[in-house]
């Protein structure tokens, strides 16, 4: 079934696609016994007022938040500052890639979470990452001609803003011209894996849910999300194509269920 997408911000395609993807979560999950939640990676914000307006208890924890966001914790997913037993609910959208302590967070996870509680995390995909190997080019032409021509910008937004886009325009800033000039056909490595080959294997389900095999999470449940790119490309367009395309095997992210394993 397509989510219905009535209400969503018609200004910033980054924003569209976190609270579209959120409203299809929402949709498939229970609620029933939900009160605390924690929100990790919770960036500037968009996705925590959608939570408190269903959660009474939304905790909203960032490494570097990239907006103001009331009840904002400063906080690695690795070293979690809550007693044990604090939430009913952990939710991250595409934050798990950028932890490197992955282990370690995973077991801080299952620390403040209280008992029966869920975890829900959404990551990216394999073809997330090929169409964004495969779009750079194109993407770096378009923004070039968006530059040189005046009144031409797409206004949409960039689908990489918030706290994952702050911290990536911090390394831009150091970067070499030639690197720079590279970096128009080919993108940075998107989380901490170290290169774009290694990120094929690793943003697959098989991958992840081995990952929560190894940490004694079991995945209950998994959906695919909408297809699209990591550039601002046709923004808007051909969303019950996306949307066929992503349920069809061809999800740009994937969300996954979990609960401590008994």
């Amino acid at each position: 079934m397509r989510v219905d997408t009535t209400g969503l911000p018609a200004d910033n395609w980054h924003h569209f696609l976190r609270l579209r993807d959120l409203r299809q979560i929402l949709t498939e999950m229970p609620l029933d016994g939900i009160s605390r939640v924690l929100e990790l990676g919770a960036g500037d914000g968009v996705q925590t007022a959608v939570l408190r307006s269903i959660f009474p208890g939304v905790v909203p924890v960032d490494i570097a938040p990239s907006g103001e966001v009331e009840g904002m914790v400063i906080a690695d997913a690795a070293n979690l500052p809550f007693e044990d037993g604090s939430f009913d609910l952990i939710f991250s959208s595409n934050v798990l890639e950028h932890v490197e302590q992955l282990d370690v967070a995973f077991s801080e996870m299952k620390r403040v979470l209280a008992p029966g509680g869920i975890m829900i995390h959404s990551m990216p995909t394999g073809t997330w990452k090929f169409v964004q190997l495969l779009l750079r080019p194109i993407a770096s032409a378009v923004k070039i001609v968006r530059r040189l021509v005046p009144g031409l910008s797409s206004g949409a937004g960039r689908a990489h803003e918030g706290s994952h886009g702050a911290l990536e325009g911090v390394q831009q800033k150091r970067r070499t011209m030639l690197q720079k000039i590279v970096g128009l056909v080919i993108p940075t490595v998107h989380g901490v894996s170290g290169n774009h080959v290694s990120e094929f294997f690793q943003f697959r389900p098989k991958w992840w849910k081995r990952r929560f095999d190894e940490a004694g999470l079991e995945c209950v449940r998994s959906s695919p999300l909408l297809l699209h790119s990591p550039y601002d490309l046709l923004p808007y367009r051909f969303l019950g194509v996306r949307d066929l395309l992503g349920r069809t095997g061809l999800a740009s992210v994937d969300v996954f269920w979990l609960r401590e394993r008994n």
